[in-house]
């Protein structure tokens, strides 16, 4: 870091992204426990209410790589700042929402300025911090972001007990206040001496093919995957996507860059972000609604359950980020895949009879993983991207991780739900509660197993692609 005035100067700029991380990451999860009661609440069925995750996902995957270019051209700090503005207006309006689609409107304007701070976020990092700082500054985040995810739900459960689902939403406020006073006071400006233009063809083929996408995940299984309703959003994704891949490889300076995804080590860390974000991520919310209709658990309960993931994550990260100058990050990220994966399978022995300390190495494997994960990714993408691309590199990061959740809660959903589809016409009482819990647990079980395997494949292509040392 340039020397600052004051040593308390030093980490200022440490504490603003944290709190915006933490803001972040706590509002891709802290829903989950909170789906039936808002669901009630606001009239909505719980698939309709999907939707609250995944709009959210969506919209910062979708806008990120833009914002990071904007941020490039206009200014990381400013980007920063008026995206925590965005975010907390449209928090407060989840907080006040009167209707579903009020709610799911609002949550995409959360993930608007969720994208400005995510792509902001590790540029201005890199930016203010260098070597053994860096290395410290970027564990502190990894393990922000992992505390971030698993207390979503523990979080969420005791707000919904304790006072209204409606303040998951509205104790984002101050916490945005007082990150924007800190950002004010302590981060510098830094932007790109040439930045590129904004891709407006891009963003608009990029944005259709992951929402048509997602879409016929959500609604694949209620409308039939063989509907000409599936197979036309299929259609307008494949086409829309390979559209984004075409305009991105015309022009000289996309929002995708290409010449960053053709860098072994750059393109490790992106499967890594989005093997790690797909395979836990899904797991959190069907994992939590077993514990909820399954084991009877409140929302709180349900959330206490994950706290091994918690704690397991807030250390491992730490101290990835002390030894990521003398171990090989491929090695690191390959390890933590390797535990996600097998965490996951460890987890299969659940079933309706067991306790969910059954699962408890498993939460432990998980959370060893996410944490060894995230802040080795932010350091693989620093140390690969150049000065001037930094705001670029680390949205395009943020983004393969943001698909990573969307795609992995729809997709894991489907498969979950796929094993929920079953008649139990014949049955009544106890018997029917019996055979609805078994289906759970049959839903519960391929969601494991898929995750695993995504998990086990991001584990093999991350050592065998990811060449560089951690960034200095």
């Amino acid at each position: 870091m340039t020397a600052l005035a004051a040593p308390r100067m030093l980490w200022g700029p440490l504490a603003a992204v944290c709190l915006a991380q933490l803001l972040l990451m706590l509002d891709v999860t802290i829903v989950i426990v909170a789906l039936p009661v808002i669901g009630a609440d606001l009239g909505a069925s719980l698939g309709g209410m999907q939707w609250t995750i995944d709009i959210y996902a969506l919209t910062l995957a979708a806008l990120m790589l833009n914002a990071g270019s904007v941020a490039d051209r206009i200014g990381r700090r400013r980007v920063f700042l008026w995206g925590l503005g965005v975010f907390g207006l449209a928090s407060a309006v989840c907080g006040l929402a009167w209707d579903p689609g009020s709610l799911i409107a609002a949550r995409a304007l959360q993930g608007v300025g969720g994208a400005m701070l995510f792509a902001t976020g590790l540029a201005i990092l890199g930016a203010q911090y260098v070597g053994q700082q860096r290395a410290v500054a970027l564990g502190v985040f990894g393990a922000v972001f992992g505390a971030a995810v698993a207390l979503g739900p523990l979080v969420g459960g005791a707000v919904i007990e304790l006072v209204s689902w409606r303040w998951i939403f509205l104790a984002n406020v101050p916490v945005v206040i007082a990150a924007a006073v800190v950002a004010l006071r302590y981060v510098q400006e830094t932007r790109d001496p040439e930045p590129r233009p904004v891709d407006w063809a891009g963003q608009l083929t990029f944005t259709v093919g992951i929402a048509t996408l997602l879409a016929a995940l959500i609604e694949g299984g209620e409308w039939g995957w063989a509907s000409v309703g599936v197979l036309s959003l299929l259609t307008v994704a494949v086409a829309s996507l390979i559209a984004f891949v075409w305009a991105q490889r015309r022009q000289s300076r996309p929002m995708f860059d290409l010449d960053l995804v053709r860098d072994r080590s750059f393109a490790g860390a992106a499967i890594a972000a989005f093997a790690t974000s797909a395979s836990l991520f899904g797991m959190f919310v069907y994992l939590t609604l077993w514990f909820q209709r399954v084991l009877g658990m409140s929302g709180l309960e349900a959330g206490l359950r994950l706290l091994p993931v918690t704690i397991v994550a807030f250390v491992a990260a730490a101290a990835a980020g002390r030894f990521s100058g003398r171990v090989a990050p491929r090695l690191v990220l390959g390890t933590a895949l390797a535990a996600t994966s097998a965490g996951l399978l460890q987890m299969t022995m659940l079933d309706a009879s067991t306790s969910w300390t059954v699962a408890f190495p498993g939460l432990v494997l998980c959370g060893l993983g996410f944490g060894l994960a995230n802040p080795t990714v932010a350091s693989v993408t620093l140390a690969v991207a150049p000065p001037r691309l930094a705001a670029t590199a680390t949205g395009m990061n943020s983004t393969f991780r943001q698909v990573g959740v969307a795609s992995g809660v729809a997709a894991l959903g489907a498969i979950f739900d796929h094993a929920l589809d079953q008649d139990h016409g014949d049955l009544t009482g106890a018997a029917l509660r019996a055979a609805i819990a078994e289906d759970y647990s049959a839903g519960l079980d391929r969601v494991f197993v898929v995750s695993a395997l995504v998990a086990a494949a991001g584990a093999v292509l991350s050592i065998c692609l990811v060449r560089v040392r951690a960034a200095p």
